[in-house]
């Protein structure tokens, strides 16, 4: 009986151990599945976030592609409009200009620019020499200092011009930093302005001699070219002297040549034109006493302008 309970009581024991370690193990299983189910969680969790950022990225990058396929289907306007400003020196003298262009480009095989064209000019003779009477200031030290002159000039001559022209391109592209070559032919009517050139002079008053600013005339020719080498002249005057005594001489303008455009940005360039011009009037116009005058006139000319160009 008493080795039936020890029995008994061994058995139980082991039982019992027994029933720890399952506990223990149980328990552990369940520990090892929740870590399990945790991590798995986790990477899925992690597995969407980075499939929804690529997700992300990928509309970014489409919206950014369909923008820069927008932009390229966007039609760039072309440039139908121009203005230019410039200088132009002439064989014989010299002008400001303004060119307003308007610019063809509807058959890329026929472009060309007509153009609208305004200068102001002076025509200058090829026997005008700066001089000055420096023994005037010598012997007569209290009077004004005279100005330098042109012996024998008796007038200025300006003219005003406003034509029409066109422009065709004969090779280059226009684009940004690149260079056309044009040929370019114009006509306008011109306004020319004979201004009296006026000299300070001394002339006789009574028994003795008066300084006094004059034009030339037939009736003061001996004092205004100094015939009898008196050292009459003493001196030229300002530009204002002569402008109410002005008159006007109409007459036509023609110019022809190749004009080399350069285009600094898309809208804006700079231009060299060189070529030669003709200017005829009804009358010859009195410039000079010491050469003959002439009412046709023919140059050649360089320019340089700058402008700008817009839609």
């Amino acid at each position: 009986m008493g080795l039936s309970l020890q029995t008994i009581a061994q058995s139980s024991s082991a039982i019992a151990a027994r029933a720890r370690v399952d506990s223990l193990n149980a328990v552990r299983r369940a520990y090892t599945d929740s870590v399990r189910t945790a991590t798995t969680r986790t990477r899925d969790s992690l597995k969407a976030m980075h499939e929804n950022e690529l997700e992300k990225r990928r509309i970014a990058l489409e919206e950014k592609n369909e923008r820069l396929r927008a932009a390229r289907r966007i039609k760039i306007q072309p440039l139908t409009q121009e203005i230019a400003f410039g200088f132009r020196l002439n064989s014989d003298g010299w002008s400001f200009l303004v060119q307003r262009g308007f610019m063809k480009i509807e058959d890329p095989e026929k472009s060309h620019t007509n153009f609208l064209w305004f200068d102001i000019s002076e025509k200058k003779s090829p026997k005008e020499s700066k001089t000055i009477n420096e023994n005037f200031s010598i012997v007569f030290p209290n009077e004004p200092k005279p100005v330098s002159y042109k012996y024998g000039k008796i007038n200025n001559f300006y003219q005003l011009k406003i034509g029409y022209g066109n422009s065709v391109p004969i090779t280059g592209r226009l684009d940004k930093k690149s260079v056309v070559i044009h040929w370019s032919y114009a006509a306008a009517l011109s306004l020319g302005i004979l201004k009296p050139y006026y000299l300070d002079l001394l002339l006789p008053e009574g028994t003795g001699y008066v300084r006094k600013y004059d034009k030339y005339t037939e009736q003061n020719k001996v004092y205004f070219l100094d015939l009898n080498n008196q050292g009459t002249i003493l001196g030229g005057s300002d530009f204002t002297k002569g402008i109410g005594a002005s008159k006007l001489q109409p007459g036509l303008a023609i110019r022809s040549g190749f004009y080399f455009d350069y285009a600094t940005s898309r809208k804006t360039f700079l231009g060299v034109e060189i070529g030669a011009s003709a200017e005829l009037y009804t009358q010859k116009i009195p410039i000079m006493t010491t050469t003959d005058n002439i009412s046709n006139f023919y140059n050649i000319y360089a320019d340089f302008r700058f402008g700008k160009r817009w839609e």
